[in-house]
């Protein structure tokens, strides 16, 4: 049965902050460019890695001009941002793969398939 906010005890609390406090913390992105002559998109992490995606993968992206995909601009670490474009995707669902909505994701899927 779910607890109630005033059914959390002092202590329960300082569990889950203590627990927390151990696990890694969420990359963010430092920087973000569109590589033209490979046409992905390239995300650096504070953490020293790389995420490349091709772009034709990313909902929003797949008609949009050069000019507007190279306009790329990185919000508070997470927010990976076309403002030409009013396109917003978030940086810890790149990271699980997920490039778009249920439904993109389901057409990159059968795209993938028919290959």
């Amino acid at each position: 049965m779910a607890k109630w906010i005033d059914d959390v005890t002092d202590e329960e609390i300082d569990a889950a902050l203590a627990e927390a406090a151990t696990l890694p913390p969420d990359p963010n992105a430092v920087s973000a460019r569109y590589d033209r002559s490979l046409d992905v998109i390239e995300l650096r992490l504070d953490n020293g890695r790389r995420l490349v995606i091709p772009r034709e993968e990313m909902q929003g992206l797949q008609s949009a001009t050069p000019e507007q995909i190279a306009d790329v601009q990185i919000f508070f670490g997470t927010d990976i941002s076309w403002p030409q474009l009013d396109l917003d995707h978030n940086l810890l669902s790149l990271l699980e793969g997920r490039y778009g909505s249920e439904k993109w994701m389901e057409s990159l899927a059968k795209k993938k398939l028919a290959a």
